[in-house]
């Protein structure tokens, strides 16, 4: 008993942290930077999630083009000593995971972030219905942290 336990408790560091560059790759929306004029639509303040350093500011925004943006802001900062991130629209703060199982339209897969500081992730259609943003790192099956959006 006491051998599964140690071995469990030696890889706990890697099942929770790790996200690497071998995460499964989504579909990635291309993104192009904004055109003209942003509105902003909605704001948030991101709160890490599961010990991560995941942390800043960011909005929805739609620029002259009527297209929307993920608009990480310059005080946006994570981990990514492993790899990437993976941005999603979601209806809840909780588990990427758990929310797609119950309902592939739960989540909306925005992009991949691997810096820190501002940057655009273009939307494939609306952010309506979607009350958050949350940072999902797929190999470890942990969210680095969610913004409600205001």
């Amino acid at each position: 008993m006491k051998k599964p336990f140690a071995l469990l408790l030696a890889l706990a560091p890697a099942l929770f942290s790790a996200c690497s560059d071998n995460d499964p790759e989504p579909q990635i929306i291309s993104s192009p930077d904004p055109v003209g004029t942003l509105t902003s639509l909605r704001t948030g303040s991101i709160t890490p999630q599961n010990g991560t350093p995941t942390r800043g500011t960011l909005a929805l925004v739609r620029d002259a083009q009527n297209q929307e943006f993920v608009q990480l802001n310059a005080d946006f900062t994570s981990d990514f000593h492993t790899g990437t991130v993976t941005v999603y629209l979601a209806k809840a703060d909780t588990r990427i995971g758990t929310q797609r199982a119950a309902a592939g339209s739960n989540v909306q897969v925005v992009g991949l972030v691997n810096k820190n500081g501002q940057q655009f992730l273009r939307l494939g259609g609306s952010s309506t219905g979607f009350s958050h943003v949350v940072f999902y790192c797929e190999t470890a099956a942990i969210n680095f942290g969610a913004a409600p959006l205001q």
